[in-house]
């Protein structure tokens, strides 16, 4: 079965399957980004966190930035819809 046809016949499924094969999928891949990576995500949030503590950053309200990721996602989806009509 091609990648194409497993797609489809995913998204056809109800919204708990589709969850369910995506936590497992990126439980299969937990490590992939390996320890580099998650060190310096920590040295990154460490750095963040210390930025706000004193007042040198400030953060945005969590309505706020969910409103703009699911603006991205929903753009990103079209783009990715236009492009596979393209393609087809």
């Amino acid at each position: 079965m091609t990648t194409m046809a497993i797609e489809r016949r995913v998204l056809g499924w109800t919204t708990r399957q589709k969850v369910a094969l995506a936590e497992k999928l990126l439980a299969s891949v937990e490590d992939f980004a390996g320890s580099d990576i998650a060190q310096a995500w920590d040295i990154e949030i460490g750095r963040r966190t210390r930025e706000i503590e004193a007042g040198e950053a400030v953060g945005l309200p969590a309505e706020e930035v969910l409103a703009q990721a699911r603006n991205t996602l929903r753009e990103t989806r079209r783009l990715s819809q236009a492009r596979r009509g393209r393609a087809d």
